[in-house]
């Protein structure tokens, strides 16, 4: 596989979120859960740290935009002020925005100011930095200074294997229970059952119900004002990666690759049959004609939330962003009824869209680092149960409280939005995989008592039965253990806005410009950039790799619940 950015991914996200999805996972047991909640809220009282001033080292934080009015920023907050009372070392945070995140990585290393500890979810970009030098192999650090993680890597071999690049250990990886959804496809059902239309269940059946859905009137204001759905993920029906959602970090498909009869080869196919889908919504006008003008995804939010969309493809289902989403839609439209649908079957497969795979890799340190000790430190300190605890729950008594299972739970859902529920990107590193479901989104935040949450409760379990099995397997085929060398990198990034800008154009230029046409003038520059150089350093990659450090996806689900 290709590890060109995953999309609002991926792992990424994936990943991430997620996002905050990302951050998804569990308590050990209930006595542990009750422990670490314990000592998470006396964390901020009885931490002791050494005498005398504390090192000093620089750690990236994703800025997201979403520190509530009167929390401070990013960089500056209840958190961080928590964190740097208690951790064994004295943090600046780094903002690093999270749409396009590379450009400000670039621009941080160009300029000399990259911090010491890198947070970054895109595993090609990452990998990216390492084959350039401008990270540090971790091997001797660990060795000397990380017995904790060391013994995480001892007990899980494919950690190891994922964070490993050029036989060096560049990464650090964090380890998942189970498969935690982020994107997801949510329908209007009553809009359906109003239209007599099935569930669509292939890519064809989608076309005919966002065709439906603009043109016959399902709000019933006799306007002509709906949409069908979205171009947002249709790469992904065809188990290539998103190129068409403008600021997704791009251009995903245009270099993806797939195993076909143990060849690592170039997805032309896949993704040709994927902008004929596009084409045909565009030209149906079962799209908002602004759609590539839609740079983050809130117009397309905007027309879901406000009951003018019918198919509306949204990412963080297990977090709070993905439970807000769903909370202003019902208040704007209270007999509304909506259900999650499987990513259509194509003739290439049904595939699950980013999720979080069971095996993440985020962190890293610069290489002109000059305290890797204390790196080293703060990373063992964030792997504590205790850090674990506070950050994601808050303060025993305050934010949460100990259910009858041992579990947290919120004690007041709308001052934790306020005080805790954007402070994610804090908890980069900590084993997730080690706790128990007591940290499911539905566990540890929805309220199964009240009938919004049990509605959304239900559309998780949907998502983990549609987007988290192997039935519904992950995009891509493969993780290589090595990225593009510098020259290839340049050509793949000096072709990619050429390549956007050819399919973007054949989807909005109606039969002036055919999919046909555009699949060869992509070709053609691609091939005169030098795109076969990079065809053939994967296809070789694969062959030299396939049993000695390549991940099959596939495997990932040997892994989970």
């Amino acid at each position: 596989m290709n590890n060109r950015r995953v999309k609002k991914s991926v792992t990424t996200s994936l990943i991430l979120l997620l996002t905050s999805s990302m951050l998804l996972a569990a308590c050990s047991n209930a006595s542990k859960t009750e422990d670490a909640g314990k000592t998470g809220a006396k964390d901020n009282t009885t931490t002791t740290t050494p005498k005398g001033p504390k090192p000093k080292i620089k750690v990236s934080v994703y800025d997201r935009n979403n520190v509530p009015e009167g929390e401070g920023k990013i960089t500056d907050n209840r958190w961080t002020k928590w964190i740097n009372e208690n951790a064994p070392v004295e943090v600046e945070f780094v903002p690093v925005q999270r749409n396009n995140s590379p450009e400000k990585w670039n621009v941080l290393f160009a300029s000399g100011e990259a911090p010491d500890l890198i947070f970054e979810y895109s595993e090609a970009y990452m990998k990216e930095l390492a084959g350039k030098g401008q990270l540090m192999p971790l091997d001797d650090a660990i060795e000397k200074y990380a017995p904790t993680y060391k013994k995480i890597l001892a007990d899980n071999p494919i950690l190891k294997t994922k964070t490993t690049f050029n036989d060096k250990t560049y990464f650090f990886g964090r380890m998942f229970p189970e498969m935690v959804t982020n994107h997801y496809l949510m329908v209007r059902k009553d809009w359906l059952d109003k239209l007599k239309l099935p569930m669509p269940n292939t890519a064809e059946e989608f076309y005919q119900v966002a065709k439906a859905f603009t043109e016959q009137d399902p709000d019933g204001n006799g306007k002509k004002d709906t949409y069908g759905s979205t171009l947002t993920d249709v790469d992904f029906f065809y188990g290539v990666g998103d190129i068409t959602s403008p600021g997704s970090g791009a251009a995903a498909s245009i270099n993806m690759f797939h195993l076909q009869n143990d060849q690592f080869v170039h997805s032309w196919d896949r993704l040709q049959a994927s902008q004929v889908l596009k084409k045909r919504l565009y030209d149906a006008g079962a799209v908002n004609k602004d759609f590539f003008a839609d740079k983050n995804g809130e117009m397309a939010k905007q027309d879901w939330v406000n009951g003018k969309l019918g198919m509306y493809i949204g990412d963080n289902l297990e977090a709070v962003k993905g439970f807000s989403t769903y909370d202003t839609f019902s208040k704007n439209n209270p007999n509304a009824d909506v259900a999650l649908l499987p990513f259509p079957k194509t003739e290439f497969g049904q595939f699950a869209p980013p999720g979080a795979t069971p095996f993440q890799l985020m962190l890293a340190v610069n290489a002109t680092s000059k305290n890797v000790e204390a790196v080293m430190k703060y990373v063992e300190w964030m792997l504590k149960d205790e850090t674990y605890t506070t950050l994601k729950y808050g303060m025993e008594g305050v934010n949460y409280k100990l259910d009858a299972a041992g579990c947290p739970k919120p004690i007041d859902t709308d001052k934790n939005k306020k005080e805790k529920d954007w402070n994610a990107d804090f908890l980069v590193i900590n084993q997730v995989n080690k706790l128990s479901k007591c940290e499911s989104f539905t566990q540890s935040i929805l309220d199964v008592s009240k009938p919004l949450d049990k509605k959304y409760a239900e559309l998780i379990s949907q998502g983990r039965k549609f987007y988290a099995t192997p039935e519904h397997p992950f995009f891509n085929d493969i993780t290589l253990p090595l990225a593009l060398p510098d020259d290839l990198n340049v050509i793949d990034n000096s072709v990619k806005t050429t390549l956007i800008n050819i399919f973007t154009k054949a989807v909005v230029s109606g039969a002036t410009y055919t999919n046909e046409q555009a699949m060869k003038d992509a070709k053609d520059a691609w091939e005169k950039a030098g795109g076969k150089k990079i065809d053939d350093f994967y296809g070789k990659a694969y062959t030299d790799y396939k049993n000695k450090g390549v991940i099959f996806t596939k495997d990932y689900y040997k892994y989970v619940k």
